[in-house]
């Protein structure tokens, strides 16, 4: 029953968009809600029986370690250099009134600080005790920190120079801007993810070996901390990050305020995220592309965010079209009832889409490097501006 509202909200995808996550907010707080009430009711269980589940972590430090490992991070100060690239980019946009500029260097500077508080948490993270050797203790955390550290620094300046690159060679007017795009989108997650598994593997293969060389580490039972299963929450450890109970990595110990302030940012990106997207979605479903010609003849396609201009002089070929050739979207936005932005078409290569699907005519432009792709919402509508923009030109097509 849930999926059938999305069937009546087709035409708009916008509203398919907000349904999908108001849909989705609800199942996941549902979900954790009942999760909630079982983790209180097996965790009650385990305390009646005196059962631990799940890593038991150590919550003491050595100090000389804690030093050690904070004299082996990448210093905060290195993220100067992708902050200063971000705000490089954001002022050249600013200047030439680059709409893509500043969306890129809006989300490259919220990458940068995400990470640059990252790097800043993980300064504080819990030193493990593997040991009651400290000299293998200090190499192992002085590892793990090393990868880690050098991680969040990384991915902060590939954000940043790739949104230098797009901003200023114009990437985002070329047809293969959307595979380059979804590469490094696939690079930035998937590296990551590797990091951190090899990291893991490899500080699991020297404790293992650790272990049945020395005995084993000295651990402390926090189960009462887990306050709900998932999050960690102990006052009393002044470690940021802890590593989680079960599965790969790392999770925050909720009970310090940076750990809340970090969230927070967190949340506030990831909310200004799929806002944006809403607003962009909303704009291209309520506000229908416009094609105009000035009196200076430059003939102006508005639209919401793939807006394009061109003289008349351009013009190679003018004509109507009742069918389209098949085609791949490369940088733009296509639903059931539109498509706009650039696109290749089978034989006519690159161009530049304005269309209400199942609705021809299409007004077809040709120009010396691609083709501009039109239609109003009606056919009526369609031929008129075809007609209008017919008499404009110098001489017939």
């Amino acid at each position: 029953m849930a999926i059938l509202p999305l069937f009546a909200l087709s035409r708009y995808f916008s509203l398919v968009y907000m349904y999908w996550w108001v849909w989705m907010g609800i199942v996941l707080w549902a979900g954790y809600r009942l999760f909630l009430k079982y983790h209180r009711a097996a965790a009650r269980i385990k305390r009646a029986h005196e059962w631990s589940i799940g890593e038991r972590h150590v919550v003491r430090a050595d100090t000389t370690l804690i030093f050690l490992k904070k004299k082996m991070s990448i210093s905060p100060i290195w993220f100067i250099a992708p902050f200063l690239i971000t705000l490089a980019v954001m002022f050249y946009a600013w200047r030439s009134s680059s709409e893509f500029g500043m969306v890129m260097g809006a989300q490259a500077t919220g990458m940068t600080l995400l990470f640059f508080l990252l790097s800043l948490a993980f300064r504080r993270m819990r030193t493990k005790v593997y040991s009651d050797d400290s000299t293998i203790n200090e190499g192992l955390n002085r590892a793990q920190r090393r990868y880690w550290s050098m991680l969040f620094l990384a991915i902060a300046m590939l954000d940043a120079v790739f949104a230098a690159a797009a901003t200023l060679s114009g990437l985002n007017t070329l047809a293969h801007f959307g595979v380059v795009w979804h590469t490094l989108i696939a690079i930035q997650a998937v590296a990551p993810l590797a990091i951190a598994w090899y990291t893991d593997r490899k500080m699991n293969e020297w404790s293992r070996r650790l272990v049945e060389a020395d005995g084993q580490p000295f651990y402390t039972d926090d189960d009462e901390y887990w306050i709900n299963g998932i999050t960690y929450h102990n006052p009393n450890d002044r470690s940021m990050l802890v590593p989680k109970r079960a599965g790969l990595g790392l999770t925050l110990n909720m009970a310090m305020r940076s750990s809340k302030v970090l969230i927070g940012v967190i949340f506030t990106l990831v909310f200004m995220f799929i806002a944006g997207l809403g607003i962009f979605l909303v704009r291209e479903d309520w506000m229908a592309p416009r094609l105009t010609v000035g009196t200076d003849g430059i003939v102006h396609v508005q639209s919401p965010s793939y807006g394009y201009s061109f003289s008349l002089d351009q013009i190679r070929e003018l004509r109507l079209e009742n069918e389209l050739p098949e085609g791949m979207r490369t940088n733009g936005v296509a639903t059931d009832t539109y498509a706009r932005g650039h696109f290749r078409l089978k034989g006519w290569g690159n161009t530049r889409d304005y269309i209400f699907k199942h609705s021809p005519p299409y007004i077809i432009i040709r120009l010396a490097e691609e083709y501009i792709v039109y239609n109003d919402r009606n056919a009526y509508d369609t031929r008129q501006t075809f007609e209008k923009l017919r008499g404009k030109l110098p001489i017939t097509h």
